[in-house]
């Protein structure tokens, strides 16, 4: 009686418990991230599980991240470069939503690096080759025509990239003819990108707030072009308080104004 206890009873208890652990519910942490001070969504924060670094995600274009991990007790954090890391703690058993809002207040800023040379293994580590983005903060530095700033006229200082001509805003890239480009305005296409015989582009640099250019390799998910894919991609608006900014330079005089109205944002 003994011996048939140790051979059939022990092994389905055993059994039974290792069914129970790997068929181990998984749930979902989700949210948006957005910064405390303005409420623009952030593109490209980092999401990380503290007690296993594999469970991570990062921002998408609309500030959205997902993670799925079993349940359990964890802590997640929050970070982006020049915003302040955030942390917490969940029991999860469902799935829940977490909204982070990130503030400058008492970041710690990264010093300085200086990049002296480039990888030999880069067009292999990375998923996405030919892709450059743009820093909206730069263009305003660079000189341009009669003074105002313009998305177009700077990705024409991009290598493998240049104008098709005075007194037009289409560019070519790596030999490519201006319509087999393709620009995305917050994901919408843009058939005519320049007015005033092409000296400036219909782009307010004021109201971006990321571009970037795919020169080659462009993912199925944009298609339709045989050249390159730009993707801008406009501002929120501020959801939190009003400002009002200007300038005026010799072609034009312009203000945009930015605050909260109601549940919605306004972007002037």
């Amino acid at each position: 009686m003994k011996t048939f206890f140790i051979r059939h009873f022990i092994p389905t208890v055993l059994l039974l418990c290792s069914g129970k652990s790997l068929a181990q519910q998984k749930y979902t942490i989700s949210g948006t991230i957005k910064d405390k001070n303005n409420g623009e969504l952030i593109i490209g924060a980092a999401v990380q599980i503290i007690q296993n670094s594999a469970f991570s995600a990062v921002t998408n274009e609309y500030g959205f991240y997902s993670i799925s991990i079993p349940e359990g007790q964890y802590s997640i954090t929050c970070s982006y470069i020049g915003f302040e890391q955030q942390q917490r703690s969940i029991t999860l058993d469902k799935n829940i939503r977490i909204d982070w809002l990130l503030d400058t207040g008492q970041a710690n800023t990264l010093n300085e690096v200086v990049v002296s040379r480039t990888k030999k293994d880069k067009n292999l580590s990375e998923a996405q080759m030919g892709m450059e983005t743009l820093n909206m903060k730069k263009i305003e530095k660079l000189p341009v025509l009669f003074g105002e700033k313009d998305v177009i006229k700077t990705i024409q200082l991009l290598p493998g990239v240049k104008s098709t001509g005075d007194g037009s805003s289409g560019f070519s890239v790596r030999g490519g003819a201006a319509d087999q480009n393709l620009i995305l305005l917050d994901e919408a296409p843009v058939y005519n990108a320049s007015h005033l015989l092409g000296i400036f582009s219909t782009f307010n640099s004021d109201a971006l707030k990321d571009a970037s250019i795919i020169k080659g390799n462009s993912p199925s998910q944009y298609g339709g072009r045989l050249s390159s894919v730009m993707d801008i991609k406009m501002k929120d608006g501020n959801n939190q308080d009003y400002n009002v900014s200007g300038e005026s330079v010799l072609s034009a005089a312009g203000s945009a104004l930015r605050g909260p109205f109601r549940r919605i944002s306004l972007l002037l």
